[in-house]
């Protein structure tokens, strides 16, 4: 008797078990693992591709967990597809985009690795598969908006927590909803900030570095360069104060314009993006070469500047070497060097650029660095030499691939 109400027991409270776990919602914060340390706030990235910045994107983490996520750009070859609607040829391929933040609404950044098999969290529409949508730009948008760090703290109570860089030069830049809007560089001394400066200044039609006293937007550059004054000699970890005390505390109100309504999180943004990167040109030679171990797998990274995408790079990784390394997109000033034939003035520097990648082909990843210097394994053609080939754009286009993750 006493075995029959033992085993009662025991199939009731398995009953019950499976009971919960059969009907409790799997984006339940209580049932999801949480592995990394995201502050609370607001988080901003991208992807681009080719020329073009296909996937800007906007999310909210609480507690861990994605909240309020939300394209702010959606483009592919002319297509715009935030402006689709019901009817329209492309808004089941919008439906599908916003599917999958919808999937990953409620959970962790562990998740967004589900978006490498977006057919098995996709519906097919309309004959639009799921399987077809490219979730790995989503991913990377996603990606590069956790590297960039908090865009808006929800709170004072964030880390100002900052690493030792080695010394020389840094830049990065900021995109958002279509356009490149800020473009900084600024050099490291002993982790000391000097010699800030934007290379490009952007919003709405308006060209900030082009502004002149007199000028309506005048007042604007005024007050992102007093950003730049208060950062300037200071130690790197002055960059948070650009989210607290914040631009109101920092910079003057000139004209009408308040130094409160300044996108200060636009220079953060920038600047923890030239970080990432790494030097864009050391100091010296002695800098440290170490390279994390990365997976085996295809990566996309882009360079950007002067709101241009001027490096857009694929390549493999395979056992620790680079290889199948191919430019997407290779631009500067109003010149496309992927596109350039044998026979064109600056074909030349096109054949060197190609020389980089060549270079590479089969090497350590440690061979990156070499790039810094690439008069000691570039040929001069012509009048170019193989010293005033910027091949550290394709480094930083890169360094950004990694930090992306596999493609």
């Amino acid at each position: 008797m006493k075995n029959y109400i033992l085993a009662a027991i025991v199939l009731a409270v398995v009953s019950i078990v499976l009971l919960i776990f059969l009907v409790s919602d799997p984006t339940d914060p209580t049932d999801v693992d949480v592995t990394h340390d995201y502050e609370d706030g607001t988080y901003r990235g991208i992807y681009e591709d080719q020329g073009n910045q296909q996937i800007s994107i906007q999310f909210d983490l609480e507690n861990g967990l994605f909240t309020d996520m939300s394209y702010r750009k959606l483009f592919y070859r002319d297509n715009d597809y935030l402006d689709a609607e019901p009817g329209d040829t492309f808004y089941p391929i919008r439906s599908q985009h916003e599917q999958a933040l919808e999937h990953l609404t409620g959970r962790s950044p562990d998740d967004i690795d589900d978006l490498y098999r977006p057919g098995d969290i996709l519906d097919d529409y309309e004959g639009f598969s799921g399987a077809t949508v490219r979730g790995t730009k989503i991913r990377s948008a996603i990606q590069d908006g956790l590297n960039r760090r908090i865009y808006s703290p929800a709170n004072d109570d964030f880390s100002r927590e900052i690493g030792e860089y080695d010394d020389g030069t840094y830049r990065g830049f900021f995109s958002d909803a279509g356009d490149q809007q800020l473009n900084i560089e600024f050099d490291l001394i002993n982790n000391n900030l000097q010699n800030l400066n934007y290379r490009h200044l952007y919003y709405a039609g308006n060209y900030y570095l082009q502004a002149e006293e007199g000028d309506s937007i005048y007042p604007i550059k005024l007050q992102h360069e007093q950003v730049l004054d208060h950062l300037e000699s200071s130690e790197l970890s002055t960059i948070f104060d650009l989210h607290d005390p914040g631009p109101g505390e920092l910079v003057e109100d000139i004209d009408g314009f308040t130094g409160a309504t300044l996108r200060a999180s636009k220079i953060f943004s920038s600047m923890i993006d030239a970080l990432n990167r790494g030097l864009y040109q050391p100091a010296d030679e002695d800098y440290d070469r170490e390279i994390d171990d990365y997976p085996t797998g295809r990566y996309r990274g882009v360079y950007g500047e002067r709101g241009q995408q001027q490096v857009s790079i694929q390549f493999y990784v395979m056992d620790g070497e680079f290889t199948d390394l191919t430019y997407r997109h290779l631009e500067y000033g109003d010149t496309y060097y992927h596109e350039l034939e044998e026979g064109d003035e600056q074909y030349p520097v096109a054949v060197q650029y190609e020389y980089v990648l060549a270079y590479l082909d089969g090497k350590p990843l440690d061979a990156l660095f070499d790039l810094y210097y690439p008069e000691e394994f570039i040929e001069d053609i012509d009048v170019y030499t193989g010293a005033t080939l910027r091949a550290n754009k394709v480094l930083s286009a890169i360094k950004d691939g990694f930090n992306r993750g596999i493609y």
